[in-house]
């Protein structure tokens, strides 16, 4: 057995337990802190008796370490234990200690060691508190509703095994969920011991239950009472970087060292690392002025001469404090106003808490977008904008406002011109012009430009005169899309069929008709559907309702009296004739298309119109002869129409 399990015993066997109980002072930072980290690695044996395991820990004198768990229980049918999602402080993807600690019929009893560590560098006759955080974890139905209570068992040690302290939890409850508690024991070092053995371990009954959770395992000073104020107050301190006033941090502690002396620290990293601040040992102390930055302080308090030692300090409340930045501030501006216009002030910042103009003639106003009414003469002069923002920030800005005679623009607003013309536009002022956008202009900057858009726009003209001044006019020009007509592909019908002419038309406000009307369905929709017995030209004509003009295109509806199938057919790849092809009007469906030679072979078969026999089976050339044919079509009225017969092969 190891020794230290030997040493555990020699200590269990002597100890005298007591109720577990925790510091009711002031702490200080964790020497021993045992959080069972962000994964799921096992302890060191030199730490446990226990034996890890990856899931539920079924067996008896097992644990797992884990942040999320369920379906557990005193054997794997049971699954009588709480789901137990996160661990004590619900860190993020923190992780707890999960022990089955019973003690099954026909196994060797002895105590079980939870956890064991050692915490060195210790001050004498300092007091130390020994703690964790502990649940119950089985359900009501555990153990058939009658399980065995876990009582953990804390025990602090010398190195040399001598017993310095030992507490007892008591019997855990069961409880209808998982209930964290805090439990440990407090204890003084002797003169001449700064080394400890620290034991959290178990003396189960023999039976089913002792199922429970452990976390945040520490050990750290317990001392008096500390508590910092800054300017009389725990809260954080948030000011602006033109604060007037210093803070001023105040100390204070309860009884409890007989020669106490205080050192304060301060925190850059908000409150992961603590750098004792030199000279700075009073219960006062004033911050140095500063114009940026966030910096956590506490004050720690020790025994004279263990000062020196962070673990013998006893720490204070965190005090935070942040400086935030001056708004930015704007240089003393010049503003234009013109006679009988409104003056929109210059914008505020959207982040302020509230805004406050103030200017000549008593004029007041709160609005983020103030404007100065129909301007005259008298309202030259000073307007100051006092904003204020969080944490007592504010900033002034100060505008002068000049006044000065006005101008005025006068023009015609809409224009329509036919797509590819150009109109004059005309505006009238004193000033110079600016035209935007530029796009389509003949010149952006005289009053009279060329405008020669290819789509509608809208257009802005600002006449500004030698004060600044200035007026501004919209001008829309609707450029209206000449007609285009397209009467489609030219179409092929066997007489007595019907053939739908795919046209088209573009254009804005368009009438379009067909011409002639003859074995037309509706000469006035776009794509009628026609008939004609025989070949006819079919003119389609689109008319610009806002005089654009007019578009004309015509298509070829070709009748012929039957479906053509040509008698031969010459496969010598010189661009004519060289395919055996069904040639049906359009709107024919194409069902059966079959070619046999003589023997009555299958030597070409398609269902595609667009296909054609080369004279070819396999890539290889057939022999001139003559080969039969069986088709089936069917026409644009559904009727099935069947083709017979025979085509000549020629080589």
């Amino acid at each position: 057995m190891k020794i230290y399990l030997f040493l555990f015993l020699l200590i269990f066997s002597i100890s005298i337990s007591l109720k577990a109980q925790v510091c009711n002072g002031g702490s200080g930072d964790p020497i021993v802190n045992v959080t069972f980290g962000t994964s799921q690695a096992p302890l060191s044996t030199k730490k446990t008796s226990l034996s890890f395991v990856g899931g539920c820990p079924f067996d008896t004198g097992s644990y797992t370490i884990r942040n999320l768990i369920f379906g557990c229980g005193e054997n794997p049918q049971a699954r009588s234990w709480h789901m137990l999602a996160g661990d004590h402080t619900r860190d993020v993807n923190g992780q707890y200690m999960l022990v089955n600690a019973s003690w099954a019929l026909g196994l060797t009893h002895s105590p079980v060691i939870i956890h064991l560590d050692t915490a060195t560098a210790l001050c004498p006759n300092t007091t130390y508190q020994y703690s964790a955080w502990l649940a119950n974890v089985m359900g009501n139905l555990a153990c058939g509703g009658n399980p065995l209570l876990p009582d953990i068992t804390f025990t602090v040690s010398s190195i040399s095994g001598v017993v310095l302290a030992t507490s007892t939890s008591g019997k855990l409850p069961v409880r209808d969920g998982r209930i964290w508690q805090q439990n440990g024991l407090t204890f003084t070092t002797p003169p001449n011991v700064d080394a400890v053995i620290l034991t959290l371990s178990t003396d189960p009954e023999r039976g089913c239950g002792n199922a429970f959770v452990v976390d945040d395992i520490t050990l750290s000073v317990c001392g008096p009472a500390v508590q910092a104020t800054i300017d009389g107050k725990t809260e954080p301190a948030n000011v602006c970087a033109d604060y007037a006033n210093p803070f001023i941090l105040n100390g204070s502690y309860s009884n409890g060292f007989r020669d106490p002396v205080v050192q304060w620290q301060n925190s850059v990293d908000r409150g992961n690392t603590w750098r004792d601040m030199p000279g700075i040992t009073t219960l006062s102390y004033a911050i140095p002025r500063r114009s940026i930055g966030t910096i956590l302080y506490r004050m720690a308090v020790a025994e004279r001469q263990n000062i020196g030692s962070l673990n013998c300090r006893v720490v204070s409340n965190p005090i935070y404090t942040q400086v935030h930045p001056i708004p930015p501030h704007r240089a003393p501006q010049d503003v234009v106003g013109c006679i009988s216009k409104d003056l929109r002030l210059p914008e505020t910042d959207p982040s302020a808490l509230a805004i406050q103009w103030t200017g000549p003639n008593g004029y007041s106003s709160t609005d983020p977008k103030s404007i100065v009414p129909n301007i005259k003469y008298a309202d030259t002069g000073i307007y100051r904008l006092n904003q204020s923002f969080y944490f007592g920030c504010t900033s002034i800005d100060t505008f002068k406002l000049n006044v000065f005679p006005s101008t005025t623009i006068a023009t015609q607003t809409l224009y329509s011109i036919c797509e590819g013309n150009s109109v004059a536009l005309s505006a009238t002022g004193s000033g110079t012009f600016k035209w935007t956008p530029a796009t389509g202009l003949s010149n952006d900057t005289i009053p009279n430009p060329v405008a020669s858009p290819r789509d509608s726009t809208l257009y802005k003209v600002i006449v500004t005169n030698t004060f600044g001044c200035m007026d501004s006019a919209e001008v829309k020009i609707n450029v209206f899309r000449n007609p285009v007509a397209n009467a489609g592909p030219d179409r092929t019908i066997v007489i007595g069929d019907t053939v739908l002419l795919n046209a088209s038309i573009a254009g804005t406000a368009i009438n379009s008709s067909w011409s002639p009307s003859v074995s037309i369905d509706n000469p006035q929709l776009v794509a009628p559907k026609v008939s004609p017995r025989q070949n006819t030209e079919y003119t389609l004509t689109a008319t610009s309702t806002v005089g654009c003009g007019t578009s004309m295109s015509t298509a070829v509806v070709k009748v012929y009296r039957d479906v053509y199938i040509p008698t031969a057919f010459t496969p010598n790849g010189d661009g004519t004739n060289d395919l055996f092809k069904v040639f049906a009007a359009d709107g024919y469906r194409l069902i059966k298309f079959h070619v046999y030679n003589r023997w009555g072979q299958v030597v070409f078969t398609a269902k595609e119109s667009s296909e054609g026999w080369d004279g070819k089976i396999n890539s290889q050339p057939q022999a001139a002869d003559t080969y039969v044919y069986y088709i089936e079509l069917e026409n644009t009225q559904s009727r099935k129409i069947v083709k017979k017969g025979t085509i000549t092969l020629i080589r």
